[in-house]
């Protein structure tokens, strides 16, 4: 077998062999007894009908896609092992999702790709999720959808109050059902919404909401199973990865808490209180109290979590504290930055930053 490049994280980081009419992506994970797994596909049938339609847009992206469509009509015609995508299983259903963050919109087109229109709300690392205001635009978009996606849990509560009043309950995939977790009275008692950095949760998210995609449009429900299977092999990589940076013994103070889970899966120790995090939830200035008592672990903790996505007068004067005080700044933001290319470089990246602070730590 032709020698594949140095695996990365992203299954979108390919690797091309121009054989026998197929395409390769990066391997999908190496198997027990140490082989590769490779995810094949049909070129004619397969690539331009996911790989052109998923990818992020790029120069680079854009060629690969012409150049290898070109190929593919002069290639032989051989069964990709992994998705059998032809015109015939694989078909544009018309279906439209729609998303309160880019984060959700861009897992769904790696497990769809352009068999489904997609549509986020908040695309933008300028714009703050938790205070976002939907525009007309938004409004009509949730009434033509055929799938909304909420993160819930307090999180996005324009997106469920979107879906109420277009009369759509039937269509919201709620990933935090209920209630908002959170109350503006702290009771004691928080749980962090930002789940798309739990990368065990997301594995878990690709493969049910593949089946409930699955369920609208039947016609593809095996080509929506294998991609996901894939993805959150991939996923499940780069939580392997992250687990095995190892933090034990250091602890963290975070401005907002969107990268919690990353941090907690290393072993790090959160010394942030809870109803520090609650007030930063709900855009509120903290009390002098709480505001005096960050200030003071910030002259003592190992690293500071920094959200610019949501940045306030306190948390910038938190962070100028810990500078001073030597200790290591990280930055995470809430949505996929303009030059990530999608879900998995962005949480590839993230983890870059962490083991880069812990070298720095050490």
């Amino acid at each position: 077998m032709t020698q594949a490049p140095q695996w990365g994280s992203s299954s979108w980081r390919t690797f091309w062999k121009f054989s026998s009419g197929k395409f390769m992506t990066s391997p999908r994970r190496e198997t027990a007894e140490g082989s590769t797994q490779w995810i094949t596909l049909d070129f004619e049938n397969s690539f331009q009908q996911m790989y052109c339609g998923a990818m992020r847009k790029s120069p680079l992206a854009a060629a690969a896609c012409a150049g290898v469509l070109l190929i593919s009509g002069c290639g032989s015609q051989e069964q990709g092992s992994a998705v059998q995508a032809d015109d015939a299983a694989v078909e544009d259903t018309g279906l439209t999702v729609v998303a309160s963050i880019d984060v959700y919109t861009d897992l769904v087109q790696g497990i769809a790709g352009d068999t489904v229109e997609v549509d986020p709300m908040v695309d933008s690392t300028a714009v703050d999720p938790h205070s976002y205001e939907a525009t007309p635009q938004d409004r009509l978009a949730v009434e033509n959808a055929d799938v909304i996606i909420a993160n819930g849990g307090g999180y996005d509560a324009f997106m469920t109050l979107l879906a109420s009043s277009a009369d759509k309950e039937e269509q919201l995939y709620q990933l935090i059902p209920g209630e908002n977790w959170h109350s503006h009275e702290f009771d004691g008692t928080w749980e962090n919404e930002h789940i798309w950095y739990d990368l065990d949760r997301m594995s878990e998210f690709v493969l049910d909401f593949a089946d409930h995609l699955g369920e609208l449009a039947p016609e593809n429900a095996e080509f929506y199973t294998e991609n996901a299977q894939a993805l959150a092999g991939d996923i499940d990589d780069l939580a392997e990865r992250n687990r095995q940076l190892d933090a034990e013994g250091l602890n963290y103070f975070a401005t907002e808490a969107v990268s919690g889970f990353l941090l907690d899966d290393t072993g790090f120790d959160n010394v942030t209180p809870l109803e520090f995090l609650n007030a930063v939830e709900h855009g509120d200035d903290v009390s002098p109290r709480l505001y005096s008592e960050a200030l003071d672990l910030a002259e003592e903790i190992d690293l500071l979590s920094f959200n610019p996505q949501t940045e306030t007068q306190q948390a910038a004067r938190i962070r100028d504290a810990a500078e001073d005080a030597d200790a290591v700044v990280v930055e995470f933001t809430e949505t996929l930055p303009e030059d990530a290319d999608g879900f998995l470089d962005w949480m590839d990246a993230n983890i870059d930053i962490v083991e880069d602070a812990l070298q720095e730590i050490r």
